[in-house]
């Protein structure tokens, strides 16, 4: 099983990551931490660079302190438009499902983040929405 987890860096991303290694540890596994940098026509900033590489360092870290294997796990750094680019690259890599979080730091909508709910709206690959309460099942696993 393929797993697409895009990540923002906020504690939304962190519990969709928990869950994600949930179901791939019930699986043969691959999974692929996607961060996009919003591309706004400008050459990307060192900065922004440096926090795509923290947010998904801090993905990685969860999934492995969940107890998948470092080797399993693939870091994707992409420039666009986030929920384009969240389902083309979960269709490009054939994943099986896109794990992601509600409320991320991209704005925020009464019941759904926009990025989320987009992804929603164009995908063709099943996609689990894991809501912003969402912790009870996924407590075990400290990514502190």
């Amino acid at each position: 099983m393929k797993i697409l987890i895009p990540t923002d860096g906020s504690v939304y991303s962190s519990n969709a990551a928990k869950v994600a290694a949930k179901i791939a540890l019930g699986h043969d596994y691959k999974l692929l931490v996607l961060h996009v940098v919003p591309d706004k026509g400008f050459k990307r900033k060192k900065w922004q660079k440096e926090g795509a590489e923290n947010a998904i360092s801090g993905i990685t870290d969860i999934l492995v302190k969940a107890g998948c294997e470092i080797e399993r796990i693939e870091s994707i750094i992409k420039d666009g438009n986030a929920p384009e680019m969240i389902v083309k690259v979960a269709r490009k890599q054939n994943a099986d499902r896109i794990v992601i979080g509600t409320h991320g730091k991209n704005g925020l909508k009464k019941l759904m983040g926009s990025v989320t709910e987009k992804v929603l709206q164009i995908s063709d690959v099943l996609v689990l929405v894991v809501p912003p309460k969402y912790t009870a099942h996924i407590d075990n696993i400290n990514d502190e």
